[in-house]
């Protein structure tokens, strides 16, 4: 029964128009080029009786595709979170888990994207995780699985946990602007 319901599924997908699957419920698409990507969900392959999202290019690309959500901070603030789950990769130019926290004022106040431990060509079912602090001043926080350019990323069993402070962030120190101007008369 579950092989039909998954054959009548995958076939509205198709009748439907373009092929996209359905994008999972309190998910959404976007990126830079999220048109070049199908996105949705499939029978997990990791597990019995689960679904796996993915991200696939459809052709080459330079931009990026993600399937993400965004939540008010409200219940994090003050407290560090980690956002983890499994991720399989297959021919994948740069795939990885990302977490951003935005200010009132939608300045970003903490940010990872796995940019320099990000996944790369085939990469077996394997845990990741991002770890933030999440600031008073915080209002919303926005995470995801990525996939740049071309190949496929599948995900499973994401989870957003509130951790001690014996967790080590793993986000990138955001750059501090200063006040005022500084050497106007390129001085040397």
């Amino acid at each position: 029964m579950k092989k039909l319901v998954c054959s009548i599924a995958l076939l509205g997908c198709v009748v439907a128009g373009n092929g996209q699957a359905a994008v999972p419920k309190g998910w959404f698409v976007a990126g830079t080029t999220p048109s070049a990507y199908e996105m949705g969900t499939q029978p997990g392959i990791r597990g019995a009786n689960d679904n796996n999202a993915f991200i696939r290019s459809k052709n080459e690309t330079r931009g990026f595709g993600t399937l993400m959500q965004t939540i008010s901070a409200k219940a994090y603030r003050g407290r560090r979170v980690r956002f983890s789950g499994f991720l399989h990769t297959r021919d994948a130019d740069k795939a990885g888990l990302w977490m951003r926290i935005d200010g009132a004022d939608k300045q970003i106040v903490g940010f990872d994207n796995m940019e320099q431990r990000s996944l790369h060509g085939n990469n077996d079912w394997q845990n990741y995780n991002i770890v933030l602090d999440v600031p008073e001043e915080a209002a919303d926080i926005a995470f995801g699985v990525l996939l740049s350019g071309k190949g496929e990323v599948l995900a499973d069993d994401f989870k957003l946990d509130v951790v001690g402070n014996d967790v080590v962030p793993t986000g990138m120190p955001l750059r501090q602007l200063p006040g005022v101007p500084t050497n106007l008369s390129f001085s040397p």
